[in-house]
């Protein structure tokens, strides 16, 4: 497979920022900072994502469609295996990078993980799987479905999944210092993993649109980042 241009110079960058948020760990107070910042930044996906779908030129159903459609570089119906629906999103490339950025803005923010949790292996494996969703993102705007339809779906499907225990060991972790953040997490991670559950029965006779399951897995994620960003900087109160 050959990526067009724009996207292997998506993937050279997202490589150099990913090599700078390692090298920054060396100085945990501005680490921590952009780690902050790049949860906080986390809340302008839903704005961004609105303004891709007003710029469709074929009728979107953000209920029923998937995420990965307002990134699709071409325009009709079927253009990936498995889609039945026409498609045509003149920001695709502003949706991928989006993707993206995402990806890039969570590594960012797990990265910080260390510096305000306890030490020990249950903050290493929530650092760890944090990594491993923003990667998840990164694979999925860099690969758009209908360049590889295999390769997005395989890049994207680990950030369905690894913020369940990623948030389960956050709220254990912060459940006796802040008690109101580990409920908050709880709720999170309730929420994304009923909505992952649900997708898989969204065909049966429950019949809950996948778009929107889709939007509520990750949405809760980033709304939960957003707000911890907040909560943490703040200080133990939260």
């Amino acid at each position: 497979m050959m990526l067009p241009a724009p996207y292997v110079w998506m993937t050279v960058l997202s490589l150099l920022v990913i090599a700078v948020l390692f090298v920054l760990q060396r100085w945990p107070k501005p680490a921590v900072v952009v780690g902050h910042i790049s949860w906080l930044a986390l809340s302008l996906y839903f704005l961004i994502e609105y303004l891709v779908i007003r710029a469709t030129t074929l009728p979107y159903d953000p209920l029923h469609q998937p995420m990965s459609d307002l990134g699709v570089t071409g325009c009709g119906e079927s253009l990936y295996e498995l889609s039945g629906h026409a498609i045509c999103s003149p920001l695709h490339l502003t949706m991928n990078w989006t993707f993206t950025i995402a990806g890039l803005a969570t590594i960012a923010g797990a990265l910080s993980l260390r510096f305000w949790l306890p030490p020990g292996r249950k903050t290493r494996a929530a650092t760890i799987l944090w990594i491993i969703h923003g990667l998840s993102s990164v694979a999925a705007g860099v690969v758009p479905a209908d360049l590889d339809f295999w390769l997005h779906t395989l890049g994207s499907i680990p950030s369905m999944v690894v913020q369940i225990p990623a948030l389960i060991l956050i709220a254990l972790l912060v459940r006796g210092s802040r008690p109101a953040l580990a409920v908050w997490t709880w709720t999170a991670a309730a929420v994304t993993t009923a909505a992952l559950l649900l997708l898989f029965v969204q065909a049966g006779p429950l019949n809950v649109p996948g778009g929107l399951l889709q939007r509520i897995l990750y949405g809760s994620v980033y709304v939960w980042m957003s707000v911890t960003a907040i909560a943490v900087w703040r200080g133990p109160r939260s």
